[in-house]
């Protein structure tokens, strides 16, 4: 089963969409395109031990919808073996409800991100913290816990 989370924000699905395709950066961590908003779009998210994923942008409905594919994976982690490439080809899909008083349902699912990955213990809890905690926080707040690292060009 792929991984999913939904959550309920306090904030319109506009401002939740953009904070998906243009401030990536302010809850999830650095990015080399802060305008991933159309499809075709290319953007990369860096993380510690080198770890870097690629995406396109294969699905955009503004305001609805976004899907991101990871074409590029080369994910490290000390101590786990196997997972450098475990996110190739995985999809990460946003869906945006509206709801009453200025709330929004976000549907997250990253298709392909299965508990058979030998990274899923650890992509489940960072990716419960990044949607469940810093995504909501920034929405409902302006301030997110995304993890910035110094990137090495």
């Amino acid at each position: 089963m792929d991984f999913k989370k939904i959550i309920d924000i306090k904030t319109s699905k506009e401002k939740a969409f953009n904070a998906i395709t243009t401030e990536v950066n302010k809850w999830w961590g650095n990015v080399d395109n802060e305008m991933a908003n159309e499809i075709g779009s290319e953007f990369s998210i860096f993380f510690e031990e080198n770890t870097e994923w690629r995406f396109v942008i294969s699905e955009l409905e503004e305001f609805n919808h976004v899907t991101w594919k990871c074409i590029y994976a080369n994910h490290s982690f000390s101590g786990l073996k196997g997972i450098k490439e475990e996110w190739l080809n995985s999809e990460i899909q946003f869906v945006f409800k509206q709801l009453k008083d200025n709330r929004t349902q976000l549907s997250f699912v990253h298709k392909g991100l299965t508990p058979d990955l030998n990274c899923y213990e650890i992509c489940d809890a960072g990716w419960t913290h990044f949607i469940t905690n810093s995504l909501k926080h920034y929405l409902e707040t302006g301030t997110g816990n995304p993890n910035l690292v110094n990137i090495q060009n």
